[in-house]
């Protein structure tokens, strides 16, 4: 049988992630906390009272009035999803099919693999080849004679965990509103970089936000994402979201963790203490080149990265394996506890004396 499946799905890699479960897990980037038990028990009281016989609202009207109360904003600037990756596609959906879109390489690959899902040609811009920098003129350049219909980065980059800085976002967003792109910025690290483009958004209609509650929120497990734009440019993409997607149960527990900035300020500012830490004891070690982060993990390069990950994984401790043909030996490391932070240090000084 000829199974009517497109081209461009067959193509299609798609997103790939081996799971290893080692005692000790910093592979993906998640917040190394649950949730306290105060924080669950609140959810879990406002689980009780809800009605779950109901459909929620349609687009999630209370979750996405508390993120506009947080963020300054309207209601009708934000949209919420199950995942800021769910976000991504939508933005694709509504602005992107069979045309262009243009981002940087390395970064992070949900935007080549969703753009050429709806047959668009991504175009990557290279990054700076000894610091991950944007290449603002060359990237200027790819802009105008592309004129691709979206613009995606990253910003921390994923996975080299640098910081664009705003000058050039300012130049590429001016210059995209002249070729009628609409610019994506990923702020997923936000946090940790605790820098925003949000001061743009009334200069910029062209300028989206996207933003997860999966990192300094500890809601990987959840799956919570939102967006900030123009209403316009809002209005368009919560048309291709679909209704309901969103559970009453996941509404409520984001709207606990919202109200609760003292515990996410808590963990981000650990988090950032033990990123210096680790940033600082590899560089202390032979054969790896360490570059700084603006995220909650640190990148890194070995021409052993293989054989650091599997002994790493012997020792029972997952890390991210990301080398790629534009990224080679590459290793990304996500920020745990102090004790999981330690343990890696002690395997990793193991491992590179040998």
């Amino acid at each position: 049988m000829n199974i009517p499946i497109r081209k461009e799905v067959k193509k299609l890699k798609g997103y790939r992630l081996d799971r290893q479960y080692e005692r000790i897990k910093l592979n993906q980037n998640e917040s190394p906390h649950d949730l306290p038990e105060v924080l669950k028990k609140k959810a879990l009281r406002r689980m009780e009272e809800a009605a779950w016989n109901r459909y929620p609202t349609p687009f999630c009207e209370p979750l996405r009035r508390k993120i506009a109360e947080r963020e300054g904003v309207a209601l009708e600037n934000v949209v919420v999803a199950g995942g800021s990756n769910v976000l991504i596609q939508a933005i694709v959906i509504a602005a992107a099919v069979r045309s262009k879109i243009l981002t940087v390489t390395p970064s992070f690959s949900l935007y080549e693999i969703e753009g050429g899902l709806l047959g668009n040609r991504v175009i990557q811009a290279p990054l700076g080849k000894d610091d991950f920098s944007i290449q603002t003129d060359l990237f200027l350049k790819c802009l105008r004679k592309a004129k691709p219909n979206i613009v995606f980065l990253a910003n921390p980059n994923a996975p080299t965990g640098n910081l664009f800085p705003e000058r050039d976002l300012v130049a590429i967003l001016k210059a995209s509103e002249k070729v009628g792109a609409l610019v994506v910025m990923d702020e997923a690290y936000y946090p940790f970089s605790r820098f925003t483009m949000a001061g743009h958004l009334k200069a910029f209609s062209n300028l989206v936000l996207i933003r997860t509650l999966s990192k300094a929120f500890s809601l990987g497990g959840v799956r919570l994402g939102y967006l900030l734009a123009d209403p316009a440019v809002a209005g368009e993409v919560l048309k291709v979201t679909l209704p309901f997607s969103v559970g009453i149960l996941s509404q409520i527990v984001g709207e606990t963790v919202l109200e609760a900035d003292d515990y996410v300020r808590g963990v981000v500012d650990e988090i950032l203490t033990e990123r210096e830490f680790v940033y600082q004891a590899l560089k202390e070690l032979p054969g790896l080149k360490i570059y700084p982060s603006s995220a909650n993990y640190v990148f890194f390069q070995t021409p052993k990265a293989e054989a650091v990950f599997q002994g790493l994984s012997q020792q029972g401790i997952l890390i991210r394996n990301v080398s790629a043909k534009r990224l080679p030996n590459a290793l990304r490391v996500t920020i745990g506890t102090k004790s999981e932070n330690q343990a890696f240090i002690e395997a990793m000084v193991k491992i590179t004396a040998k």
